[in-house]
């Protein structure tokens, strides 16, 4: 339930991401990653169920792939393979803090950004794919400003849906 609740608030946001582009002027065309942040949230600090984890980044980045016009399955694995890398890597790293929670969505957007551009490069070779490039930093700086308020956001919703959330921050 309390994972059900994390995508349906998520989904919410991706709806209102166009708005959120047209309100703050110095967004432009970059826009923050919250599906990148979520799945960052569930695989560091919910770490629940495996599969039930990767199944909600597989439906976020199909969402994802049907908002962006994006080649169906492209965000989706992109997506659940950031899930399992984040999985591998959360007992190394403590993100209680929230220039960790910033640096962790920053690095995190620029790398699916980097995945993104380099499979529709191979999918669909045309010349301008990599000059997409350009785009991945000033989205890492957006997703980074915005990934502790949107951790804040998903440790309160995930606190209200369960006790079994720390009460002493986003992460145990």
């Amino acid at each position: 339930m309390r994972v059900f609740v994390l995508f349906i608030f998520t989904v919410a946001f991706f709806l209102l991401e166009p708005l959120l582009m047209e309100i703050i002027p110095f967004l432009g065309t970059a826009a923050p990653e919250f599906g990148i942040i979520t799945l960052l949230y569930l695989a560091h600090g919910v770490k629940g169920s495996p599969a039930r984890g990767a199944f909600t980044s597989l439906m976020l980045g199909y969402l994802m792939d049907l908002f962006c016009g994006a080649p169906v399955g492209m965000h989706a694995f992109v997506y659940v393979a950031l899930y399992f890398v984040v999985r591998l890597l959360s007992n190394k790293i403590y993100g209680h803090t929230i220039l960790v929670q910033a640096l962790m969505g920053g690095i995190f957007s620029g790398l699916a950004g980097f995945f993104i551009i380099a499979l529709d490069k191979w999918l669909n070779p045309v010349s301008h794919s990599w000059e997409m490039l350009r785009i991945v930093p000033r989205q890492m700086a957006v997703t980074a400003i915005f990934s502790p308020i949107w951790f804040w956001l998903l440790w309160r919703i995930d606190r209200a849906m369960s006790y079994e959330a720390s009460p002493e921050g986003v992460f145990r």
